[in-house]
């Protein structure tokens, strides 16, 4: 028996790390995952792509090296700031509270924007849920906790390089690192 279980914890363990289902990250004991920062690089990155066609610029020019390693920094550098709004609004309110004004926020971003489903698909390549998931709804969080902020005469954006500087960062891959509330390309 001990010998079946270690071979279905081994063949389980090799199934999730081989469909992304590892950290990469660990903030504050909230941990991101390969495949979740993977999803939001492949959307960051074709973002940019359509960004400099439409702005006239060579979009072949992000296909260095180099470009890919800061769209991958600053793609995990956005889901430690989402990590970080998401655990202060979970320590704020309750999270009932903050979900039904982000939904809300979402739902009139949506009725003002009928071409959202489009634009999501064209510019991310994302169908409209993942684009909710992945760039509204942290958004709309940052929106509910800069709101209660300004209620409570705060600074989000003091808060938020005081919560960086103060976050308990682990990064578990190579070429970037965490120093002094940064994330940083590995010299």
């Amino acid at each position: 028996i001990l010998f079946a279980v270690f071979m279905a914890f081994g063949v389980s363990s090799y199934v999730a790390v081989r469909n992304g289902y590892y950290p990469v990250a660990i903030v504050n004991f909230d941990i991101i995952t390969a495949r979740y920062a993977e999803i939001n690089y492949v959307a960051a990155s074709k973002y940019f792509k359509n960004s400099a066609m439409v702005y006239g610029s060579d979009p072949k020019q992000l296909e260095t090296p180099e470009s890919h390693l800061e769209i991958r920094r600053g793609v995990l550098d956005k889901l430690i700031s989402d990590s970080l709004v998401y655990n202060e609004l979970t320590r704020r309110l309750r999270k009932s509270d903050f979900q039904s004004v982000a939904e809300n926020k979402i739902a009139q971003f949506l009725e003002q924007n009928k071409n959202t489903e489009e634009a999501a698909k064209t510019l991310y390549g994302l169908n409209l849920p993942d684009f909710k998931d992945r760039v509204l709804l942290p958004e709309a969080y940052r929106e509910v906790l800069e709101g209660r902020m300004y209620l409570d005469k705060e600074d989000f954006n003091s808060w938020l390089s005081k919560g960086r500087l103060e976050a308990s960062v682990i990064i578990l891959i190579p070429n970037v690192e965490w120093k002094a509330g940064n994330l940083a390309v590995k010299k």
